[in-house]
């Protein structure tokens, strides 16, 4: 079975934001203790062996994964483009100077400009950098490429400001979702939460650098790993788990989730990394 170009690795579960959205709380499941390193690396290199090319470390929030950046190191050692997708919170100056040489891509979680809309969302936290714009800039300014997500909910679906504030920051790809209802993630607060009018927010906030996604076009459209190595899948409505790639080899772990290639595609899966 052919797998997919790029991957996402939920290297934790713990993150220090409470977005009701979040289709990734792992909250079905229970996670004791990290992967080890080395544990990180059998992973990594199961992916990498099996044709995956661009790797994104992810998580909950993965800078409260204690071995994130020698993970980073060695995906990039071993010839993965490297990714990160991080609320910001705990991203410094000295932070960003070391990653330089072993990091290709920063993902920001950006769903609002708004204090107050942030809040409702859950995002409480601030940047350790400053507002967005300052730590945006930074990013872009040291060299890395940026990629802004954001989750369009009932709280941000009517803002309009987004689109200028990508293009004043140079972002190299945004991305839009709606929000998606997954059992055992985020169920309990979808009705508060979930986006009306999706559509709308596309409309208001066009740009070149957008990528929109509908709930059509995530589900099985991407190579997901969780914080204990299994791979899974959203078809379901509820995440449905592969054996560990600890334990098995990346072809059985594959036959045992559901992956959609054509819909990877349509998503703009492949782009130039």
């Amino acid at each position: 079975m052919k797998t997919f170009e790029t991957a996402s690795f939920h290297v934790v579960k713990p993150c220090n934001m409470k977005c009701k959205y979040c289709y990734a709380t792992f909250d079905d499941m229970k996670v004791k203790k990290q992967l080890t390193l080395e544990q990180s690396c059998i992973i990594l290199d199961k992916l990498r062996a099996a044709g995956v090319e661009k790797i994104t470390f992810a998580g909950g929030e993965p800078m409260l994964y204690k071995h994130l950046d020698a993970s980073i190191v060695y995906a990039k050692s071993i010839g993965f483009t490297t990714s990160i997708i991080t609320n910001g919170s705990r991203i410094t100056i000295s932070w960003l100077e070391k990653m330089r040489s072993h990091l290709d891509w920063i993902g920001l979680s950006i769903d609002s400009l708004d204090c107050e809309t942030n809040k409702k969302i859950g995002r409480e936290s601030a940047f350790a950098i400053g507002s967005p714009y300052e730590l945006t800039l930074k990013i872009v300014r040291m060299g890395y490429k940026l990629k802004i997500n954001t989750v369009v909910n009932r709280f941000n679906e009517k803002e309009k400001h987004m689109k200028t504030f990508v293009e004043r920051v140079k972002a190299s790809r945004w991305k839009v979702f709606d929000t998606l209802k997954v059992e055992g993630q985020n169920d309990k607060h979808f009705e508060e939460i979930r986006s009306t009018d999706f559509e709308r927010f596309i409309k208001n906030n066009q740009a070149s650098v957008m990528v929109p996604e509908s709930n059509e076009m995530m589900i099985g459209a991407y190579l997901l790993i969780d914080p204990t190595g299994r791979l899974f899948d959203d078809t379901l409505g509820k995440h449905t788990y592969s054996s560990s790639l600890l334990d098995s080899g990346m072809e059985e772990c594959l036959a045992e989730i559901s992956l959609n290639r054509d819909t990877f595609i349509k998503r703009g899966g492949l782009y130039k990394w």
